[in-house]
Protein backbone atom coordinates (compact mmCIF):
# COMPACT_ATOMS: atom_id res chain seq x y z
CA UNK A 1 0.00 0.00 0.00
CA UNK A 2 1.70 3.16 -1.16
CA UNK A 3 0.82 6.08 1.06
CA UNK A 4 -0.37 9.40 0.20
CA UNK A 5 1.84 11.35 2.18
CA UNK A 6 5.60 10.39 1.49
CA UNK A 7 8.15 12.96 2.89
CA UNK A 8 11.65 12.78 1.38
CA UNK A 9 14.57 14.60 3.89
CA UNK A 10 16.47 18.03 3.05
CA UNK A 11 19.74 17.92 3.93
CA UNK A 12 20.33 21.55 3.72
CA UNK A 13 17.16 22.71 5.60
CA UNK A 14 17.10 24.30 9.08
CA UNK A 15 16.27 21.53 11.57
CA UNK A 16 18.26 18.14 11.53
CA UNK A 17 17.10 15.08 9.31
CA UNK A 18 15.93 13.33 12.26
CA UNK A 19 13.79 16.13 13.66
CA UNK A 20 12.40 16.61 9.99
CA UNK A 21 11.64 13.11 9.80
CA UNK A 22 9.81 13.01 13.41
CA UNK A 23 8.09 16.06 12.73
CA UNK A 24 6.65 14.36 9.53
CA UNK A 25 5.74 11.29 10.85
CA UNK A 26 4.20 12.76 14.15
CA UNK A 27 1.95 14.67 10.99
CA UNK A 28 0.91 11.73 9.25
CA UNK A 29 3.70 11.23 6.92
CA UNK A 30 2.87 7.28 5.62
CA UNK A 31 7.32 6.56 4.72
CA UNK A 32 10.26 8.36 4.72
CA UNK A 33 12.84 8.70 2.57
CA UNK A 34 16.22 9.57 3.57
CA UNK A 35 18.11 11.34 0.36
CA UNK A 36 21.79 12.90 0.75
CA UNK A 37 23.74 12.89 -2.37
CA UNK A 38 27.16 14.06 -0.54
CA UNK A 39 27.15 12.09 2.54
CA UNK A 40 29.45 9.37 3.08
CA UNK A 41 28.04 6.15 2.87
CA UNK A 42 29.22 4.70 6.17
CA UNK A 43 27.69 8.41 7.64
CA UNK A 44 24.33 7.85 5.53
CA UNK A 45 24.24 4.33 6.93
CA UNK A 46 24.74 5.53 10.45
CA UNK A 47 21.53 8.08 10.39
CA UNK A 48 19.58 5.60 8.28
CA UNK A 49 19.99 3.50 11.03
CA UNK A 50 19.10 5.96 13.44
CA UNK A 51 15.96 7.19 11.55
CA UNK A 52 14.24 3.78 11.51
CA UNK A 53 14.52 4.10 15.25
CA UNK A 54 13.58 6.87 15.47
CA UNK A 55 10.63 6.34 13.20
CA UNK A 56 9.49 2.61 14.69
CA UNK A 57 6.92 4.07 17.33
CA UNK A 58 5.30 5.70 14.30
CA UNK A 59 5.15 2.77 12.32
CA UNK A 60 6.70 4.69 9.45
CA UNK A 61 8.63 2.32 7.08
CA UNK A 62 12.40 4.01 6.08
CA UNK A 63 12.89 4.19 2.26
CA UNK A 64 16.63 4.86 1.59
CA UNK A 65 17.49 6.97 -1.64
CA UNK A 66 20.00 5.61 -4.70
CA UNK A 67 21.89 3.35 -2.32
CA UNK A 68 21.32 -0.12 -3.01
CA UNK A 69 24.63 -1.50 -0.90
CA UNK A 70 23.37 0.50 2.10
CA UNK A 71 19.82 -0.17 1.69
CA UNK A 72 20.81 -3.78 1.73
CA UNK A 73 23.22 -3.69 4.54
CA UNK A 74 20.60 -1.61 7.12
CA UNK A 75 17.57 -4.24 5.88
CA UNK A 76 15.90 -0.84 4.60
CA UNK A 77 12.05 -1.22 4.09
CA UNK A 78 12.70 0.10 0.66
CA UNK A 79 14.34 1.73 -1.90
CA UNK A 80 14.17 4.35 -4.59
CA UNK A 81 16.34 4.63 -7.59
CA UNK A 82 16.90 7.56 -10.60
CA UNK A 83 16.97 6.98 -13.92
CA UNK A 84 20.71 6.49 -13.91
CA UNK A 85 21.20 4.50 -10.48
CA UNK A 86 21.30 0.88 -12.37
CA UNK A 87 19.35 -1.53 -13.96
CA UNK A 88 15.62 -2.09 -11.42
CA UNK A 89 15.70 -5.61 -12.62
CA UNK A 90 19.45 -6.25 -11.60
CA UNK A 91 18.71 -3.76 -8.29
CA UNK A 92 15.53 -6.17 -7.69
CA UNK A 93 17.80 -9.04 -7.60
CA UNK A 94 19.83 -7.78 -5.38
CA UNK A 95 18.01 -5.98 -2.66
CA UNK A 96 15.50 -9.54 -2.97
CA UNK A 97 11.85 -9.84 -3.38
CA UNK A 98 10.24 -8.48 0.25
CA UNK A 99 12.39 -4.49 -0.40
CA UNK A 100 9.91 -1.94 -1.55
CA UNK A 101 11.61 -0.49 -5.02
CA UNK A 102 10.20 3.11 -6.19
CA UNK A 103 12.10 4.36 -9.79
CA UNK A 104 12.01 8.00 -10.96
CA UNK A 105 9.86 8.47 -13.96
CA UNK A 106 10.54 11.44 -15.54
CA UNK A 107 9.06 10.61 -19.37
CA UNK A 108 5.94 8.95 -21.06
CA UNK A 109 8.80 7.03 -23.21
CA UNK A 110 10.75 5.71 -19.58
CA UNK A 111 7.18 4.16 -18.78
CA UNK A 112 7.79 1.93 -21.81
CA UNK A 113 10.57 0.00 -20.07
CA UNK A 114 9.92 -0.26 -16.72
CA UNK A 115 10.59 -3.57 -15.91
CA UNK A 116 8.79 -6.11 -13.41
CA UNK A 117 9.67 -5.44 -9.93
CA UNK A 118 9.30 -1.95 -9.46
CA UNK A 119 6.30 -1.43 -6.85
CA UNK A 120 6.12 2.48 -7.57
CA UNK A 121 6.77 5.13 -9.50
CA UNK A 122 8.09 8.69 -8.08
CA UNK A 123 6.66 10.80 -11.40
CA UNK A 124 7.88 14.68 -11.89
CA UNK A 125 8.86 16.89 -11.38
CA UNK A 126 5.86 18.66 -11.62
CA UNK A 127 7.16 21.84 -11.25
CA UNK A 128 10.81 22.88 -10.72
CA UNK A 129 12.33 22.67 -7.85
CA UNK A 130 15.02 24.02 -5.70
CA UNK A 131 15.70 20.84 -4.45
CA UNK A 132 17.25 18.90 -7.12
CA UNK A 133 18.85 22.22 -9.05
CA UNK A 134 19.60 19.46 -12.00
CA UNK A 135 15.94 18.36 -13.01
CA UNK A 136 14.23 17.72 -16.33
CA UNK A 137 11.67 19.82 -17.22
CA UNK A 138 8.83 19.93 -15.19
CA UNK A 139 5.71 18.00 -16.66
CA UNK A 140 3.40 20.25 -14.61
CA UNK A 141 -0.26 17.81 -13.60
CA UNK A 142 -1.29 17.51 -17.19
CA UNK A 143 2.35 15.18 -17.72
CA UNK A 144 1.56 13.35 -14.76
CA UNK A 145 -1.76 12.88 -15.94
CA UNK A 146 -0.78 11.26 -19.00
CA UNK A 147 2.09 8.75 -17.07
CA UNK A 148 0.12 7.99 -14.92
CA UNK A 149 -2.60 6.77 -17.32
CA UNK A 150 -0.25 4.55 -19.11
CA UNK A 151 0.70 2.10 -16.26
CA UNK A 152 -0.96 0.20 -13.94
CA UNK A 153 1.77 0.76 -11.12
CA UNK A 154 1.22 3.36 -8.04
CA UNK A 155 2.36 7.13 -8.97
CA UNK A 156 3.88 9.43 -6.68
CA UNK A 157 4.03 13.20 -7.93
CA UNK A 158 6.89 14.72 -6.72
CA UNK A 159 8.54 18.29 -7.21
CA UNK A 160 7.86 21.37 -6.08
CA UNK A 161 4.78 19.73 -4.39
CA UNK A 162 2.45 21.41 -1.82
CA UNK A 163 -1.15 21.30 -0.65
CA UNK A 164 -2.64 22.97 -3.83
CA UNK A 165 -1.79 20.25 -5.67
CA UNK A 166 -3.63 17.35 -4.25
CA UNK A 167 -6.65 17.84 -6.26
CA UNK A 168 -5.13 17.40 -9.22
CA UNK A 169 -2.56 15.01 -8.45
CA UNK A 170 -5.46 12.76 -7.15
CA UNK A 171 -8.03 13.58 -10.17
CA UNK A 172 -4.85 12.82 -12.72
CA UNK A 173 -4.82 8.77 -10.62
CA UNK A 174 -2.28 9.64 -8.62
CA UNK A 175 -1.62 7.11 -5.56
CA UNK A 176 0.04 10.46 -3.61
CA UNK A 177 2.68 13.13 -3.14
CA UNK A 178 6.56 12.99 -2.20
CA UNK A 179 7.36 16.48 -1.06
CA UNK A 180 10.73 17.86 0.59
CA UNK A 181 10.98 21.40 0.53
CA UNK A 182 6.84 22.34 1.66
CA UNK A 183 7.57 19.82 4.91
CA UNK A 184 11.67 20.54 5.15
CA UNK A 185 11.19 24.01 5.12
CA UNK A 186 7.70 25.11 6.96
CA UNK A 187 8.27 26.77 10.71
CA UNK A 188 5.91 23.97 11.90
CA UNK A 189 7.03 20.40 9.78
CA UNK A 190 4.10 18.20 11.46
CA UNK A 191 1.43 20.99 11.21
CA UNK A 192 2.26 21.36 7.26
CA UNK A 193 2.64 17.90 6.92
CA UNK A 194 -1.07 17.47 8.52
CA UNK A 195 -1.77 20.01 6.20
CA UNK A 196 -0.84 17.83 3.34
CA UNK A 197 -2.54 14.90 4.39
CA UNK A 198 -5.86 16.50 4.90
CA UNK A 199 -6.11 17.72 1.91
CA UNK A 200 -5.51 14.49 0.26
CA UNK A 201 -7.94 13.36 2.94
CA UNK A 202 -10.76 15.54 2.24
CA UNK A 203 -11.11 14.72 -1.62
Amino acid sequence: MIPPICFVTDPDAPQPVIAQAIAAAEGGAGWVQLRDKTLPDAEFAALARTLISALAPYDVPLIVNDRVAVAIEIGAAGLHIGQSDGDPAAIRRRIGPDTILGLSIETEAQIAVVPAGVDYLGVGPIHATGSKPDHAAPIGHAGFAKIAARTDLPCLAIGGITATDALAIHAAGGAGVAVISAISRAPDMARATRTLRNAWSDI
